[in-house]
């Protein structure tokens, strides 16, 4: 069964627009990006697993995912300048090849559920938001799945909310 629509978290779509725009530069150049980048520890110098991760990506039509999620992007992704400049615009690009749909999951709507309240304070609003969308658009099964790299925090509370999570990593092997 393929995926039609995920739900996805910081870490797995920082670590796609980095590869994406690396995939889309000259060799020398997208050396120098992975190098200057942050991403997922499990895609560090390991070529199969970067070809493996995007391919699992070019296979996902539509991602959502919250504003939470975009706005960490920015503190989360170590390019400067020209990199920065050349990230976002691919960001864009890229995003917009996937229909990204970009959801407001507000602190208040969190507050005024008593469900989401104590998931606010253990696992903070991006997270506690996410699983919140996922819940929103059915993220019951593999065909539309919580895709996070946070086996920690994310993972188990998606878990306790029957929300459908995978772990990337586990994923692209």
């Amino acid at each position: 069964m393929s995926i039609i629509t995920a739900v996805v978290d910081t870490a797995p779509l920082l670590s796609a627009l980095i590869l994406d725009y690396a995939r889309r530069n000259t060799p020398a150049r997208s050396e120098s990006i992975l190098s200057r980048s942050q991403m997922a520890d499990y895609l560090k110098h390991d070529q199969k697993r970067q070809t493996a991760f995007m391919r699992f990506f070019d296979g996902i039509p539509v991602i959502l995912t919250t504003s939470h999620v975009i706005g960490e992007l920015q503190g989360l992704q170590t390019l400067k300048d020209e990199y920065q400049r050349g990230f976002w615009l691919n960001a864009m690009r890229w995003l917009s090849t996937k229909r990204l749909d970009e959801r407001l999951v507000k602190l208040l709507d969190l507050h005024q559920e008593e469900t989401w309240r104590p998931a606010v304070c253990e696992v903070g609003p991006p997270d506690a938001g996410l699983v919140t969308l996922a819940r929103q658009v059915g993220c019951f099964s593999e065909e539309k799945p919580l895709l996070t790299d946070d086996r920690r925090t994310l993972y188990p509370l998606a878990r306790r909310q029957q929300v459908y999570c995978q772990i990337v990593e586990d994923l692209v092997l």
